[in-house]
């Protein structure tokens, strides 16, 4: 197992995930529980309005920015993690489903950044209401296959931590 670029990716994954919190904090407002995820899921033109009322823009951009940092920490992360993991199980099932979540990590990585530039278009005016709705369908496609790689890497780790070594290993 590569624990350098493990170590590394989760290390720069941490960092990029609690600098965008912070940094976003003021996107989570009354009308924004969720902060710039309610951006990423507002599919209509008035969703989208009172967002971008309550908010200061140059949080907002700043935020889609420093995600463009992110995407590749966290895809390099959970590709890792997922593949890693998945070694384990050879040959199996298992195998080919964390093989496929390393591959699809990427895909999910590519429709991050289709979403951040359809909502840095969105803040700056240039939006349609089927632009809405194809960020909101890119965010959800991507977190449902984000969600899945967590999954995956967390069943995997407890997996791993609690299994039991042959005697005299």
């Amino acid at each position: 197992m590569n624990w350098n670029a493990i170590r590394l990716s989760a290390i720069s994954t941490a960092f990029l995930f609690g600098w965008m919190r912070l940094q976003g904090a003021g996107l989570i407002t009354a009308v924004s529980k969720m902060g710039i995820v309610d951006l990423e899921m507002a599919d209509t033109p008035s969703r989208l309005t009172l967002l971008l009322t309550a908010w200061n823009k140059t949080t907002a951009v700043n935020n889609i920015l420093i995600d463009f940092l992110f995407i590749p920490s966290y895809a390099l992360f959970l590709s890792i993690g997922c593949r890693q993991l998945a070694m384990g199980y050879q040959p199996s099932g298992i195998l080919k489903t964390g093989i496929l979540l390393a591959k699809g990590v990427w895909l999910a990585a590519i429709f991050d950044v289709i979403e951040n530039l359809l909502m840095l278009g969105s803040i700056h005016g240039y939006y349609t209401p089927s632009s809405l709705q194809l960020t909101r369908w890119v965010a959800i496609i991507k977190f449902s296959l984000v969600a899945a790689a967590i999954l995956f890497v967390l069943a995997g780790s407890i997996h791993f931590l609690f299994k039991k070594k042959p005697h005299g290993a």
